[in-house]
């Protein structure tokens, strides 16, 4: 039996949703009657874009050359069955998620069974029903749709996250500039920054403040991800807008940060702070933290933990931060890191902690001497794997010995 062409969808109940004008569908089929049927019930709901193959060579030919949104195949079709065709259309990376819909006039579990193993995404039973057909026909067409969208929406993300990751990774100290300014001022800095996603809030920064002065920052932001690291980036802004003099004095540096991000952050975002000054000509570090994880100091009698509590900053517009000193001698070492070194958890979901640690620079320290930072971070990655469920920041900086 054939349908006119102007059968109305709205007969069969077919809703007619979003147009389908510009989708392309291929009918495999060795029937001239069942390809004209075919075609006719595609024109009712706007498509007009068909192609056809009677066999599954011809299939093959045209599948590249008219890129189809949807394969109508006849399950029997000559010299090559629609099963196997499915499985050398799947073989194809190109066609893996192409919808396609194949008519049998055998409806047993066990022809289903093969066909969905095969491949095919649905199957429709011979005689065609107009309106089943066309409403499988819509339906996959606009799954299709969707994923296509939502994969293009995807891949812009990534692009863009990509872009903010460069970005983020061009706020922290060029490795050229960062190895020219520690030799001049009798300093090795080894730095680790590694975001837990393509963006983190994790922040860090040195400043050459006059010849004798060098200051190191290390932020953490709250939270992880986009708007973690757009407040990474504002606090960057803050700090290259900051004159040398409030550079040189730690506590007046984080008041001044924190009343600044008590203006610009929402209720609920902070970042937890250390800032130090290194002191060439009296031996000491200077410095103010605004609850951030406890360096440790090395000396020759071993490392010790020293003190950055304090208030986060952008918590309370009225915060107060104070200035505390220790010695930093020739052959010093000063270990700053983020919470996500201190928490990061192993296979048995075992947290480091702040005495493991401590434990394991000691191990680097007597195990590599010459080398410690390296071994210390191979053998954090070693337990804790390489995919971080924090942001990560990590700075071994070192004194030279006294020649």
């Amino acid at each position: 039996m054939e349908f006119p062409t102007e059968t109305p969808a709205s007969l069969y109940g077919l809703d007619l949703g979003i147009p389908l004008g510009d989708r392309r569908v291929l009918i495999a089929d060795d029937s001239r009657f069942n390809r004209r049927t075919l075609a006719r019930f595609l024109q009712w709901i706007g498509i007009v874009q068909v192609a056809f193959a009677t066999d599954g060579p011809g299939l093959l030919d045209q599948i590249e050359s008219f890129d189809p949104d949807l394969l109508l195949i006849d399950a029997n079709l000559p010299p090559i069955d629609g099963m196997a065709l499915c499985r050398v259309l799947r073989a194809n990376p190109r066609w893996r998620d192409l919808p396609i819909l194949m008519q049998s006039t055998r409806q047993t579990d066990q022809i289903r069974s093969l066909c969905f193993q095969a491949g095919a995404t649905d199957l429709l039973a011979k005689p065609i029903n107009p309106g089943e057909c066309v409403a499988r026909v819509r339906y996959h067409l606009e799954r299709r749709s969707m994923v296509q969208e939502l994969r293009a929406f995807r891949e812009r993300v990534e692009r863009d996250l990509r872009q903010a990751r460069s970005m983020q990774l061009a706020l922290v100290p060029d490795a050229e500039w960062l190895e020219a300014m520690a030799s001049r001022n009798g300093l090795r800095v080894e730095p680790v920054f590694q975001t837990s996603n393509e963006v983190g809030g994790d922040f860090w920064t040195a400043f050459e403040i006059d010849g004798g002065h060098v200051g190191v920052f290390v932020a953490d932001l709250s939270g992880h991800g986009i708007a973690s690291a757009i407040n990474a980036f504002r606090l960057h802004t803050l700090l290259t807008r900051t004159p040398p003099d409030d550079l040189r004095d730690p506590a007046r540096l984080l008041t001044q940060l924190n009343q600044r991000l008590a203006d610009i952050l929402t209720v609920g975002q902070f970042a937890t702070a250390f800032y130090g000054v290194i002191d060439r000509q009296t031996d000491s570090l200077r410095y103010a933290a605004a609850g951030a994880p406890n360096p440790l100091l090395g000396s020759r009698g071993g490392f010790r933990v020293l003190d950055a509590s304090g208030m986060l900053l952008g918590a309370f517009a009225d915060a107060e931060y104070e200035n505390r000193s220790t010695p930093f001698h020739p052959g010093d070492t000063l270990f700053l890191y983020s919470d996500g070194l201190t928490e990061a958890r192993d296979r048995d979901d075992a947290m480091l902690g702040e005495e493991g640690l401590a434990d394991l620079i000691e191990q680097a320290v007597l195990t590599a001497p010459e080398h410690p930072f390296p071994w210390l971070m191979a053998r954090f990655a070693e337990r804790f794997g390489t995919g971080l469920y924090d942001d990560l920041t990590a700075l071994w900086i070192a004194r030279d010995p006294t020649p």
